[in-house]
């Protein structure tokens, strides 16, 4: 039986879906409603892919630019707590790759650029009793066994299948910009958390600077129109102090406000939902894309079991096998998150007091910490 997927959105969840779809022989198309108009500030932008997505990468031929993350630091900036995590404590040779979004994103694109469609979208659909119907914006119709909306936070095709069940403005802005750190290792990250700030470092590979690393700094939204490219340097001196090292800033500051949400299902009858349609998470684990590229691991293995099996894969059954299999995990990631974001947003001297001796402790526990470097890298999964 030959089916096809049609996938709604052409980023690079939605591009890697195509590739996995591709390397199992199945049919797709994509179709995006922008094309990727590259802007001088894109060089900043970048993504943190954890073990399992980099070898996947691998496997299906995409090359490009990367730093090695092997080692990564949590300091508690209020106290004297402190969390450390090396990928040998897991038997992997890393923890995670730091890629340029646009390169990333531009190479996704060409591997998949003869099955994509761009500029137009797909504004409704109907189900048939065998697949779907989608209407796009150009008036045309497309008729495939399968529909996956792959698309942003606020997806429409996705609120209509689906509701939130979890949803939270956290108040806060992302600040990300690049610096210079000469006395840092290249391969090591950093996370400070400091009273209401969350401060990142992830070493990073763009041109030919050295011990370049990309920052992801979350703040209160009042703290934010304060912060100015003149004024960095001071603003900056608290992390200076508590890493013991110089900071350089190196580029312009870019700003994306943070929330988080969850929808109570990921399918109906011939449509699915994955990546930031489905849920969107705080950036302080680094997870948000990871999740996405699970799931569309996960449902390309489903689909590919479907058709081996003779079965229309645009049945609510089969799909709902997709859904067991990513929702709970992407939950109990969103729950986890929330709650460490809480945590370190308090100010009781009791929660900041069990909050040092909780990292502390964890620092010495090698099986625990095994285990959750094994998770967070996505080797651990369903």
């Amino acid at each position: 039986m030959t089916q096809s997927v049609l996938i709604s959105g052409g980023g690079i969840v939605g591009s890697f879906l195509g590739l996995e779809l591709a390397s199992r022989n199945i049919s797709f198309q994509i179709i995006e409603r922008n094309s990727f108009a590259p802007s001088k500030n894109d060089h900043i932008r970048s993504l943190t892919l954890n073990f399992s997505a980099c070898e996947r990468l691998d496997q299906l031929g995409i090359k490009t630019e990367s730093s090695l993350i092997q080692k990564m630091k949590v300091f508690d900036g209020s106290g004297s707590g402190k969390l450390s995590f090396q990928s040998d404590e897991a038997d992997i040779d890393y923890l995670a790759k730091v890629f340029s979004f646009t390169e990333l994103r531009e190479t996704l694109i060409k591997k998949v650029e003869s099955s994509t469609s761009v500029g137009d979208e797909i504004i409704s659909f109907q189900a048939m009793e065998s697949g779907i119907q989608a209407n796009l914006s150009n008036d045309s119709v497309l008729e495939a066994d399968l529909l996956v909306v792959a698309e942003g936070r606020y997806s429409n095709l996705a609120k209509s299948i689906a509701s939130e069940n979890f949803a939270k403005d956290y108040e806060q802005i992302a600040k990300t910009f690049l610096v210079e750190i000469p006395e840092l290792n290249t391969d090591e990250a950093i996370q400070v958390f400091y009273e209401k700030e969350i401060f990142a470092l992830m070493p990073y590979k763009n041109g030919t600077k050295v011990n370049q690393f990309s920052v992801v700094w979350s703040m209160p939204k009042e703290l934010a129109p304060d912060l100015t490219l003149d004024n960095l340097p001071t603003h900056l001196q608290k992390f200076e102090k508590k890493l013991s090292c110089k900071i350089q800033p190196t580029s312009e500051l870019l700003s994306f406000p943070l929330s988080a949400h969850h929808l109570d299902e990921y399918c109906d009858h011939g449509v699915c939902i994955i990546a930031d349609a489905a849920h969107s998470i705080h950036p302080l684990a680094g997870q948000g894309i990871n999740l996405g590229i699970s799931d569309a691991i996960i449902l390309a293995e489903e689909i590919e079991r479907a058709i081996s099996s003779d079965k229309e894969i645009g049945q609510l059954a089969f799909l709902k096998k997709y859904e067991l299999r990513r929702k709970t995990l992407n939950t109990s990631m969103i729950k986890g998150v929330d709650f460490l974001f809480n945590l370190f947003q308090q100010d009781n001297p009791y929660i900041r007091l069990g909050r040092n001796s909780g990292l502390k402790m964890v620092d010495k526990l090698s099986f625990l910490k095994k285990n959750f470097i094994l998770h967070a890298s996505g080797i651990q999964k369903i």
